[in-house]
């Protein structure tokens, strides 16, 4: 009898001790819900859909570059930002897609969901830009379909870098959008959730649609995936599924300035981590050419953007690079201004182009001094079209945080 009453008192401790068990579980369980992605979502502040702005905008993010050349594209609010609501993902609306400032540990980001169920757009810099790497960092919601749009116009005509966190598509793959020639290549495949992936990710893209052969060229040990190339089981170490990530994206060549190839290449890793992850390495293609243009954060219209939860972006950021893809560089504001900016401008046809390393003024003056225009810009790779025909020689004066400059170049006349 003691002994049946010491055992039943035996289990009733184990039940308790399960329960808690399960209590502490589902405490966990939920408390990691919570954190699934930065909450609560903003409700108020919408970006509005604008006409593309016209001209040099003075409503730009304006930034020194930090040690590794890079400038803010981002401040925390919508400035230098616009909304296109020009593209077919937008559905004719007059409002497109919801994109919200709100914070996460404590600093600002942008929030991008639909709006109702259909809606999309496009939240595009005032900036245009030629060539150029960009970092930003994301969160997604799986069921989401987002994108980067490189040098797009305002209907979002352009080689997109895509940011698919949905079924049968990838992260970090190209796409032709808007009727550009077929530029559909995935790494992998999504299956029916972020952690499940195929390798290749579709037939026709041939090695550049395959994760691990394109991997396996780029000394993967280098960034944590075994020599043969990176596989699903990769993936699912190398991406956080519950956190903020990183993506860095390259868009270069095929301008009107330097024609030849268009480059598209990004990579991605956690945000503490110290070595970038390939996802695509293409620098082959010929494509018609394509100007500088917006840099856009696609909401995908239609059924496309399924999540339960919105996706966020923060800590943007860019630097220019030269038309081979090299970054230019750039001094940061440590060193102060003592030192006269690096330039190297050229006067062909109608149009002043070149590379300064210094946030600048630039006016341009005829022989007599008659002032033909003055322009102003971020440091990295301009192009710019004159008001009036140029034969000869012109001044050029350069103003920037480093004082004043003055030189003249020459165009051969016709």
């Amino acid at each position: 009898m003691g002994y049946s009453c010491g055992r039943n008192m035996e289990i009733h401790m184990s039940l308790v001790k399960n329960a808690v068990r399960s209590l502490i579980l589902v405490g966990t369980v939920s408390a990691l819900s919570v954190w699934a992605q930065p909450t609560p979502a903003p409700t108020t502040g919408d970006a509005p859909c604008e006409e593309p702005p016209s001209g040099t905008s003075a409503d730009t993010v304006v930034s020194m570059p930090d040690a590794d050349g890079y400038f803010n594209l981002f401040d925390g609010t919508f400035k230098g930002w616009w909304q296109s609501c020009k593209t077919s993902h937008s559905n004719g609306s007059n409002q497109g897609a919801i994109f919200r400032i709100g914070t996460s540990d404590g600093k600002p980001a942008i929030y991008s969901t639909q709006r109702g169920t259909s809606t999309g757009g496009l939240l595009m810099t005032k900036k245009k830009f030629l060539d150029y790497e960009i970092i930003i960092d994301f969160w997604p919601d799986f069921g989401n379909d987002g994108g980067l749009f490189n040098r797009t116009p305002a209907n979002g005509r352009c080689f997109q870098t895509v940011l698919d966190y949905i079924g049968s598509a990838a992260m970090g793959g190209t796409w032709g959008e808007g009727g550009f020639p077929s530029r559909d290549y995935r790494p992998w495949a999504f299956g029916g959730d972020e952690k499940s992936i195929s390798i290749p990710g579709i037939n026709g893209g041939g090695e550049i649609s395959n994760w691990t052969t394109i991997t396996s060229k780029l000394n993967p040990t280098s960034f944590g995936c075994p020599a043969t190339g990176c596989t699903q089981t990769d993936w699912n170490a190398l991406w956080d599924m519950d956190g903020w990530n990183q993506f860095k994206i390259q868009f270069y060549g095929g301008s009107a300035a330097n024609t030849g190839n268009v480059h598209m290449k990004a990579w991605f890793k956690k945000p503490n981590a110290t070595a970038w992850v390939p996802t695509i390495q293409d620098t082959t293609f010929k494509a018609e050419l394509v100007p500088a243009g917006f840099i856009g954060l696609q909401v995908h219209g239609g059924g496309r953007f399924g999540g339960s939860k919105g996706t966020w972006y923060r800590s943007i950021k860019w630097r220019p690079l030269d038309k081979d893809g090299v970054p230019i560089p750039q001094i940061p504001t440590s060193l102060g201004s003592a030192a006269k900016p690096k330039y190297d401008l050229q006067l062909a046809s109608n149009a002043i182009t070149g590379n300064i390393d210094v946030n600048y003024v630039i006016t341009v003056q005829d022989i007599k001094g008659r002032n033909l225009q003055t322009f102003s810009g971020e440091a990295g790779h301009f192009s710019h079209m004159l008001n009036a025909k140029v034969d000869g020689w012109v001044n050029v004066q350069i103003k920037s945080s480093r004082g004043t400059e003055s030189f003249r170049i020459q165009r051969a006349a016709k």
